[in-house]
């Protein structure tokens, strides 16, 4: 662990070699997909998000998921399983939902927050090697909006996944990693940044068109942002929106539970050095903690693995997240409707 900046910042050595040697004994046992599991564990027990081992690739099971309040809700599915969008799950396998939450904390970091768990949680739930690992079947119970029960079993599937045919705005085109979109009704535009990849020619296309007719307001979303390079971020995107002079009332930032990294940095750009108005729910990374991915591969298994070389600062020690000006939480019920309470607010109701 002398390649991660502080390994024990979180789970002491004495703890984290016992955890080594258990896997040890029990590998003769274990599958390949188990010890893989295990070694998952030990990586997250070191507790930052930038500490883990990469899963080889594996085709997922045919749904995503969400949690709203304590309810988990199916977002996308596959065209085969798009019925069960909009539909709770109640239940996986045997076990309640809670509890296949609380059974999946041991493969979650602990060192970042309560939002960074949330959004972990419902990608481990697509990996049916994690869930054989836990001994949970993956046969889902539904419960849909007419309150109609069903059971499915769901298996892998590389097929892409789907919205809902009234899928708010936020919720479109989520292939592309940066695309906008004028609202002429608002005098707005909505920038959806979900990856720095292209950055610079994606965000040139953005000041192009503002230049040739400027928009009364900015509502940059980085709500499905998980991260990449914030310095790329400050010099494309920071800056140039620097240099349009919007004053409170016409710059929003939405943020939420998977505004990761680089994108929490952003994040914190936009509210310490613009008016920004930040909105949506608290920001799923630690301000305070460790980020950067130094990369290495184990010599037996050929794993790659990922340890966090360095200690930002970009908060108070004891912050646990960046709280928004506004916090607004989305429902069930909205993402059912279509509705996205989030950017409705930063669209109207804090106007100028």
């Amino acid at each position: 662990m002398a390649r991660h900046r502080h390994p024990f910042h979180l789970i002491t050595q004495a703890a984290f070699e016992a955890k080594v040697a258990e896997l040890s004994r029990r590998l003769p046992e274990l599958s390949d997909d188990a010890a893989l599991v295990g070694l998952r564990g030990i990586a997250a027990s070191i507790g930052d998000g930038h500490t883990f081992v990469v899963a080889p690739p594996r085709p997922k099971l045919p749904a995503e998921f969400c949690w709203f309040g304590e309810e988990l809700t199916v977002i996308r599915a596959t065209a085969a399983q798009r019925a069960l969008i909009g539909a709770r799950v109640t239940a996986i396998g045997d076990h309640p939902v809670a509890a296949v939450q609380g059974r999946l904390q041991g493969l979650i970091p602990q060192g970042e927050n309560q939002g960074y768990i949330l959004a972990r949680s419902v990608e481990l739930m697509r990996e049916p090697q994690v869930l054989a690992a836990l001994g949970i079947a993956p046969v889902f119970h539904f419960v849909d909006a007419g309150g109609r029960e069903s059971v499915t079993t769901l298996a892998a599937d590389e097929a892409p996944l789907l919205t809902a045919g009234a899928a708010p705005l936020s919720m479109q085109r989520m292939a592309e990693p940066f695309w906008f979109s004028r609202l002429a009704d608002q005098d707005a535009v909505y920038v959806q940044f979900r990856s720095y990849t292209g950055l610079e020619a994606n965000a040139g296309r953005l000041f192009e068109t503002l230049a040739q007719r400027p928009a009364d307001r900015l509502v940059v979303d980085l709500r499905q942002n998980g991260g990449g390079n914030f310095l790329a971020g400050r010099q494309w995107l920071l800056v140039p929106i620097e240099l349009l002079g919007l004053v409170a009332g016409q710059l929003f930032v939405l943020v939420g539970r998977r505004t990761f990294s680089a994108s929490m940095v952003n994040a914190i750009d936009f509210y310490r050095e613009t008016e920004a108005i930040l909105v949506g729910e608290p920001i799923g990374a630690r301000p305070h903690g460790y980020q950067e991915n130094g990369w290495f591969t184990l010599p037996a298994s050929g794993l790659r693995v990922s340890a966090a070389t360095r200690l930002y600062r970009f908060g108070p020690e004891q912050d646990v997240t960046f709280q928004p000006d506004r916090r607004i939480d989305m429902t069930r019920a909205d993402f059912i409707a279509g509705r996205d309470p989030v950017l409705q607010w930063a669209l109207g109701a804090a106007g100028p």
